[in-house]
């Protein structure tokens, strides 16, 4: 039967990516198949899982496993009960059309760690229709390099709209990889002044198209937190956003944030904790972060809807989804480009597998 068996990238085992032939879900009425045109490598979470790190993923987590999250291609099989159900963004999906299709959650003798790394994405609509894994139909004039990087975008615009930034306000965004330069658009598209902190200089340059103050921070933070006090002349940002994913960082943001919540109007500054962090996060001293009258919020993957939201902005000329990306591979040659990205996570900032 067609789709039965599909090339699909394989962690066997930690710091090593083959590509098999394995075998896929079985299509029913239900599915949509969507063949692979472009698949992205996820410096955060998907390259943690590549290199051993993130763990046993609340105990799911085994060998050998298919990562990734962020593929896109062209629907070539729709099941007859697949084909009244609309996506979020209410329109009715077809053979031929260019979509984003993300996760693939199940494999017969795979783990997946999210599965898109595979020629061809089988998902049932039925179970996704609710969900955040729903197909999304990619605008005409939006490619599909800019739209497979969409996603952490979308991952990006949950936390900003969780976090609730206002115009005017002053954002300090500490990271700037994928999600942090998405955080730093859609931050600015508010009306807010940006600030970002990377301690890469490579990363801090992109962060220059988005934010009008970068800092080059050093290991221990400290110059980073005076350069904020004299960008804000003493008051700190009124919203700190975590996208390193580094937990020693996460120790220090109360230092960021401006001083408040005393007043009847006033309700502080906020912390949003945007990335994936495989150690323990240590919030001390206490007293430090009790002081400031914050709010301390987090939020996982995206809302359904986002990638509609993320595609309309790309589309509209609003959101510079190219800036996202430094390299695109053959996916032959993923294995190496799987290594390369782990020794060198500092410097590549997205590589794109076309299929």
């Amino acid at each position: 039967m067609a789709y039965e068996k599909s090339k699909a990238i394989v962690v066997d085992r930690p710091k090593r990516a083959v590509l098999q032939e394995i075998r896929m879900p079985a299509v029913t009425d239900a599915s949509i198949v969507v063949r692979t045109r472009y698949s992205a490598i996820s410096s955060g979470t998907e390259m943690k899982v590549y290199s051993g790190v993130t763990g046993a993923l609340d105990g799911n987590l085994w060998y050998p496993l298919v990562p990734g999250y962020e593929n896109v291609g062209e629907v070539v099989f729709l099941g007859d009960k697949a084909k009244d159900i609309t996506t979020h963004g209410g329109e009715k999906l077809n053979v031929g059309d260019r979509v984003m299709c993300n996760e693939v959650r199940t494999f017969p003798d795979h783990c997946a760690a999210w599965g898109g790394q595979v020629a061809y994405g089988i998902k049932d609509l039925l179970k996704v229709k609710k969900s955040a894994d729903m197909i999304a139909k990619i605008p005409d004039n939006v490619s599909y390099q800019e739209a497979v990087v969409a996603y952490l975008a979308c991952v990006a615009k949950k936390g900003v709209d969780m976090v609730g930034v206002r115009e005017g306000e002053t954002v300090l965004v500490i990271g700037a990889g994928n999600v942090g330069l998405s955080a730093m658009q859609l931050a600015r598209l508010r009306g807010c002044t940006v600030i970002a902190v990377d301690s890469n200089a490579g990363r801090i340059g992109i962060a220059k198209k988005f934010a009008p103050h970068t800092v080059h921070a050093d290991a221990t933070g400290a110059k980073a937190i005076n350069a904020v006090a004299e960008i804000t002349n003493g008051r700190m940002a009124d919203v700190v956003i975590e996208c390193s994913g580094d937990t020693k960082v996460v120790g220090e943001l109360y230092r960021y944030l401006r001083d408040g919540g005393w007043g009847r109007n006033d309700e502080g500054g906020r912390i949003h904790l945007q990335a994936e962090y495989p150690y323990p996060i240590t919030i001390s001293p206490y007293s430090r972060w009790f002081g400031k009258n914050m709010k301390l919020s987090m939020s996982c993957a995206l809302r359904p809807g986002s990638k509609e939201d993320i595609l309309a902005l790309i589309s509209a000329g609003k959101f510079d989804a190219q800036a996202l990306v430094t390299m695109e591979r053959s996916v032959d040659e993923a294995p190496h480009a799987y290594e390369e990205f782990r020794k060198d996570r500092g410097d590549i900032l997205k590589v794109l597998l076309k299929w």
